[in-house]
Protein backbone atom coordinates (compact mmCIF):
# COMPACT_ATOMS: atom_id res chain seq x y z
CA UNK A 1 0.00 0.00 0.00
CA UNK A 2 2.99 2.72 0.71
CA UNK A 3 4.27 2.20 -2.79
CA UNK A 4 0.71 2.57 -4.11
CA UNK A 5 0.60 6.02 -1.98
CA UNK A 6 4.06 6.75 -3.20
CA UNK A 7 3.22 6.32 -6.94
CA UNK A 8 0.42 8.68 -6.47
CA UNK A 9 2.87 11.31 -5.55
CA UNK A 10 5.31 10.11 -7.99
CA UNK A 11 2.14 10.64 -11.27
CA UNK A 12 1.41 13.98 -9.29
CA UNK A 13 5.38 15.20 -10.03
CA UNK A 14 5.40 13.59 -13.42
CA UNK A 15 1.92 14.84 -14.31
CA UNK A 16 3.31 18.54 -13.37
CA UNK A 17 6.96 17.85 -15.24
CA UNK A 18 5.30 17.11 -18.53
CA UNK A 19 3.09 20.08 -18.15
CA UNK A 20 5.74 22.62 -17.24
CA UNK A 21 7.73 21.45 -20.15
CA UNK A 22 5.12 21.91 -22.77
CA UNK A 23 4.60 25.07 -21.00
CA UNK A 24 8.44 26.11 -20.83
CA UNK A 25 8.42 26.67 -17.76
CA UNK A 26 10.54 25.48 -14.67
CA UNK A 27 9.06 22.64 -12.40
CA UNK A 28 11.80 22.19 -9.58
CA UNK A 29 11.49 25.78 -7.67
CA UNK A 30 8.19 26.87 -9.26
CA UNK A 31 5.31 26.17 -6.85
CA UNK A 32 1.97 24.60 -8.29
CA UNK A 33 -0.63 27.04 -9.53
CA UNK A 34 -4.53 25.84 -11.65
CA UNK A 35 -4.32 26.70 -15.10
CA UNK A 36 -7.29 28.36 -15.40
CA UNK A 37 -7.19 31.39 -12.76
CA UNK A 38 -3.42 30.91 -12.24
CA UNK A 39 -3.87 30.77 -8.06
CA UNK A 40 -0.96 29.09 -6.31
CA UNK A 41 -2.26 26.68 -4.62
CA UNK A 42 -1.94 25.10 -0.99
CA UNK A 43 -0.66 21.79 0.05
CA UNK A 44 -3.86 20.34 0.76
CA UNK A 45 -4.65 21.39 -2.68
CA UNK A 46 -2.24 19.05 -3.72
CA UNK A 47 -3.26 15.53 -2.22
CA UNK A 48 -3.17 13.32 -5.28
CA UNK A 49 -7.18 11.92 -5.80
CA UNK A 50 -7.81 13.34 -2.43
CA UNK A 51 -8.09 16.61 -2.88
CA UNK A 52 -9.32 15.85 -6.32
CA UNK A 53 -12.67 14.09 -4.60
CA UNK A 54 -12.92 16.81 -1.71
CA UNK A 55 -13.04 19.47 -3.86
CA UNK A 56 -15.31 17.90 -6.45
CA UNK A 57 -13.13 18.21 -9.18
CA UNK A 58 -13.03 21.74 -9.32
CA UNK A 59 -10.79 24.49 -8.09
CA UNK A 60 -11.44 25.79 -5.10
CA UNK A 61 -10.74 29.96 -5.86
CA UNK A 62 -12.11 29.83 -10.11
CA UNK A 63 -14.62 26.97 -9.65
CA UNK A 64 -13.34 25.45 -13.08
CA UNK A 65 -13.20 22.30 -13.39
CA UNK A 66 -9.92 20.12 -13.18
CA UNK A 67 -9.04 17.92 -15.81
CA UNK A 68 -9.56 13.98 -15.19
CA UNK A 69 -5.87 13.79 -16.35
CA UNK A 70 -4.74 14.41 -13.12
CA UNK A 71 -6.23 12.00 -10.86
CA UNK A 72 -5.93 9.81 -13.82
CA UNK A 73 -1.96 9.95 -14.00
CA UNK A 74 -1.61 9.64 -10.49
CA UNK A 75 -3.33 6.23 -10.50
CA UNK A 76 -1.54 4.51 -13.48
CA UNK A 77 1.75 5.88 -11.72
CA UNK A 78 0.61 4.58 -8.08
CA UNK A 79 0.04 1.37 -9.83
CA UNK A 80 2.71 1.06 -11.68
CA UNK A 81 4.78 1.53 -8.44
CA UNK A 82 2.90 -1.01 -6.94
CA UNK A 83 3.30 -3.64 -9.09
CA UNK A 84 7.01 -3.29 -10.14
CA UNK A 85 7.31 -3.29 -6.06
CA UNK A 86 5.54 -7.11 -6.35
CA UNK A 87 7.66 -7.95 -9.34
CA UNK A 88 11.03 -6.83 -7.67
CA UNK A 89 10.27 -6.67 -4.01
CA UNK A 90 12.63 -4.40 -2.10
CA UNK A 91 15.01 -7.24 0.56
CA UNK A 92 18.44 -5.61 0.23
CA UNK A 93 20.34 -2.76 -1.25
CA UNK A 94 20.62 -4.28 -4.27
CA UNK A 95 16.66 -4.95 -5.21
CA UNK A 96 16.45 -1.47 -4.19
CA UNK A 97 19.03 -0.56 -6.97
CA UNK A 98 16.74 -2.88 -9.43
CA UNK A 99 13.30 -1.31 -8.17
CA UNK A 100 14.39 2.06 -8.87
CA UNK A 101 16.51 1.41 -12.00
CA UNK A 102 12.86 0.34 -13.65
CA UNK A 103 10.76 2.77 -11.56
CA UNK A 104 13.01 5.87 -13.15
CA UNK A 105 13.02 4.46 -16.62
CA UNK A 106 8.93 4.02 -16.95
CA UNK A 107 9.02 7.09 -15.09
CA UNK A 108 11.02 8.61 -18.13
CA UNK A 109 8.58 6.73 -20.88
CA UNK A 110 5.58 8.16 -19.15
CA UNK A 111 6.60 12.18 -19.10
CA UNK A 112 7.23 11.26 -23.34
CA UNK A 113 4.07 10.02 -23.11
CA UNK A 114 2.20 12.79 -21.85
CA UNK A 115 3.97 15.26 -23.79
CA UNK A 116 3.86 13.72 -27.15
CA UNK A 117 -0.41 13.43 -26.03
CA UNK A 118 -0.44 16.82 -25.73
CA UNK A 119 2.02 18.13 -28.57
CA UNK A 120 2.60 15.39 -31.00
CA UNK A 121 6.11 15.67 -30.23
CA UNK A 122 9.00 13.96 -28.11
CA UNK A 123 11.00 16.22 -25.59
CA UNK A 124 13.94 15.61 -26.30
CA UNK A 125 15.50 16.67 -22.94
CA UNK A 126 13.77 14.18 -21.41
CA UNK A 127 15.25 11.53 -23.86
CA UNK A 128 18.74 12.68 -23.01
CA UNK A 129 17.94 12.46 -19.16
CA UNK A 130 16.88 9.05 -19.98
CA UNK A 131 19.97 7.92 -22.18
CA UNK A 132 22.54 10.01 -18.88
CA UNK A 133 20.96 7.85 -16.19
CA UNK A 134 21.09 4.57 -17.96
CA UNK A 135 24.50 5.56 -18.60
CA UNK A 136 24.82 6.61 -14.65
CA UNK A 137 24.17 3.24 -13.63
CA UNK A 138 26.19 1.19 -16.22
CA UNK A 139 29.20 2.71 -15.45
CA UNK A 140 28.76 3.26 -11.39
CA UNK A 141 26.10 1.02 -9.79
CA UNK A 142 26.67 -1.96 -12.15
CA UNK A 143 30.28 -1.96 -11.26
CA UNK A 144 29.49 -2.83 -7.18
CA UNK A 145 26.83 -5.19 -8.48
CA UNK A 146 25.46 -7.12 -11.27
CA UNK A 147 22.71 -5.36 -13.68
CA UNK A 148 19.23 -7.03 -13.22
CA UNK A 149 18.92 -10.16 -15.10
CA UNK A 150 15.01 -9.93 -15.15
CA UNK A 151 12.72 -11.54 -17.71
CA UNK A 152 9.80 -9.53 -18.25
CA UNK A 153 8.39 -11.44 -21.15
CA UNK A 154 10.16 -15.42 -20.55
CA UNK A 155 10.54 -17.17 -23.40
CA UNK A 156 10.69 -14.19 -25.90
CA UNK A 157 14.44 -13.28 -24.61
CA UNK A 158 15.60 -16.42 -25.41
CA UNK A 159 14.27 -16.56 -29.29
CA UNK A 160 15.83 -13.25 -29.35
CA UNK A 161 19.10 -13.86 -27.59
CA UNK A 162 21.23 -10.82 -27.12
CA UNK A 163 23.63 -10.08 -23.74
CA UNK A 164 23.57 -7.43 -21.43
CA UNK A 165 27.01 -6.39 -21.66
CA UNK A 166 27.09 -2.22 -22.25
CA UNK A 167 27.83 -2.85 -26.46
CA UNK A 168 25.52 -5.54 -26.96
CA UNK A 169 22.59 -3.36 -25.14
CA UNK A 170 23.79 0.05 -27.79
CA UNK A 171 23.53 -2.46 -30.68
CA UNK A 172 19.82 -3.54 -29.88
CA UNK A 173 18.71 0.25 -28.97
CA UNK A 174 20.29 0.72 -32.65
CA UNK A 175 18.54 -2.13 -34.10
CA UNK A 176 15.41 -1.20 -32.19
CA UNK A 177 15.51 2.50 -34.06
CA UNK A 178 16.33 1.09 -37.67
CA UNK A 179 13.32 -1.28 -37.38
CA UNK A 180 11.29 2.09 -36.39
CA UNK A 181 12.68 3.91 -38.85
CA UNK A 182 12.44 1.01 -41.44
CA UNK A 183 8.01 1.37 -40.28
CA UNK A 184 8.65 5.09 -40.85
CA UNK A 185 10.05 4.86 -44.67
CA UNK A 186 7.61 1.93 -45.71
CA UNK A 187 4.37 4.08 -44.47
CA UNK A 188 6.13 7.13 -45.67
CA UNK A 189 5.63 8.74 -41.89
CA UNK A 190 2.01 7.66 -41.10
CA UNK A 191 3.10 4.61 -38.80
CA UNK A 192 5.46 5.58 -36.81
CA UNK A 193 7.20 9.13 -36.70
CA UNK A 194 11.41 10.08 -36.67
CA UNK A 195 9.91 10.67 -32.98
CA UNK A 196 9.18 7.61 -31.88
CA UNK A 197 12.35 6.01 -33.33
CA UNK A 198 14.29 7.72 -30.59
CA UNK A 199 12.25 6.44 -27.77
CA UNK A 200 12.76 2.98 -29.50
CA UNK A 201 16.81 3.72 -28.94
CA UNK A 202 15.67 4.29 -25.22
CA UNK A 203 13.73 0.97 -24.82
CA UNK A 204 16.60 -1.28 -26.41
CA UNK A 205 19.23 0.59 -23.47
CA UNK A 206 16.61 -0.64 -20.56
CA UNK A 207 15.46 -3.58 -22.15
CA UNK A 208 15.97 -7.01 -23.62
CA UNK A 209 15.02 -8.22 -27.22
CA UNK A 210 12.34 -10.46 -26.14
CA UNK A 211 10.54 -7.27 -24.59
CA UNK A 212 10.66 -5.35 -27.43
CA UNK A 213 9.06 -7.48 -29.74
CA UNK A 214 6.40 -7.77 -27.71
CA UNK A 215 6.13 -3.85 -27.15
CA UNK A 216 6.49 -2.97 -30.62
CA UNK A 217 3.42 -6.01 -31.29
CA UNK A 218 1.58 -4.73 -28.63
CA UNK A 219 1.49 -0.91 -29.46
CA UNK A 220 0.92 -1.76 -33.01
CA UNK A 221 -2.24 -3.83 -31.45
CA UNK A 222 -3.30 -1.00 -29.42
CA UNK A 223 -2.44 1.71 -32.06
CA UNK A 224 -4.56 -0.45 -34.84
CA UNK A 225 -7.57 -0.48 -32.42
CA UNK A 226 -7.52 3.59 -31.88
CA UNK A 227 -7.12 3.96 -35.50
CA UNK A 228 -10.35 1.97 -36.26
CA UNK A 229 -11.64 3.64 -33.42
CA UNK A 230 -11.33 6.91 -35.64
CA UNK A 231 -11.59 5.88 -38.75
CA UNK A 232 -15.54 5.04 -37.64
CA UNK A 233 -15.77 8.12 -35.56
CA UNK A 234 -14.51 10.76 -38.09
CA UNK A 235 -14.67 8.91 -41.03
CA UNK A 236 -10.72 9.93 -41.52
CA UNK A 237 -8.21 7.27 -43.06
CA UNK A 238 -5.25 9.14 -42.12
CA UNK A 239 -4.69 11.31 -38.83
CA UNK A 240 -1.84 11.90 -37.06
CA UNK A 241 -1.87 10.40 -33.59
CA UNK A 242 0.72 10.58 -30.79
CA UNK A 243 2.37 6.90 -30.57
CA UNK A 244 4.34 6.94 -27.37
CA UNK A 245 1.31 6.36 -25.41
CA UNK A 246 0.90 3.37 -27.14
CA UNK A 247 4.27 2.08 -26.55
CA UNK A 248 3.84 3.53 -22.48
CA UNK A 249 1.11 1.39 -22.41
CA UNK A 250 2.59 -1.67 -24.31
CA UNK A 251 5.68 -1.49 -21.98
CA UNK A 252 3.44 -1.42 -18.65
CA UNK A 253 1.72 -4.73 -20.61
CA UNK A 254 5.22 -6.28 -21.10
CA UNK A 255 6.69 -6.03 -17.64
CA UNK A 256 3.69 -6.74 -15.82
CA UNK A 257 2.34 -8.96 -18.13
CA UNK A 258 4.77 -10.62 -20.62
CA UNK A 259 5.39 -13.82 -19.53
CA UNK A 260 1.64 -15.05 -19.42
CA UNK A 261 0.97 -13.56 -23.06
CA UNK A 262 4.15 -15.19 -23.98
CA UNK A 263 2.81 -18.55 -22.32
CA UNK A 264 -0.32 -18.49 -23.26
CA UNK A 265 -0.56 -16.91 -26.79
CA UNK A 266 3.10 -16.59 -28.34
CA UNK A 267 4.12 -19.81 -26.85
CA UNK A 268 1.06 -21.89 -28.41
CA UNK A 269 1.31 -19.49 -31.89
CA UNK A 270 5.21 -20.49 -32.29
CA UNK A 271 4.45 -23.95 -31.99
Amino acid sequence: MLYFIFGLFLGSFLNCVAYRLEKGEKFIFSRSRCPKCGKILNWYELIPILSFIIQKGRCRNCKEKISLRYPITELISGFFTFYLAKIIPIVNIQSFIYFLYFLIFISILFVLALYDLDTFYINENVLYFGIIFWMIFQFVFWKFTKPPNIDFSGGMNYLFFVNDDFLSKIYLAFLATIFVLGIFTFTFGKGMGLGDAKVAFLLGLYLKSGDLILIFLISCFLGSLYGLFLLFKKKRLFQEVPFVPFIFLATLITIFSGNLIYNKVLSFMLK
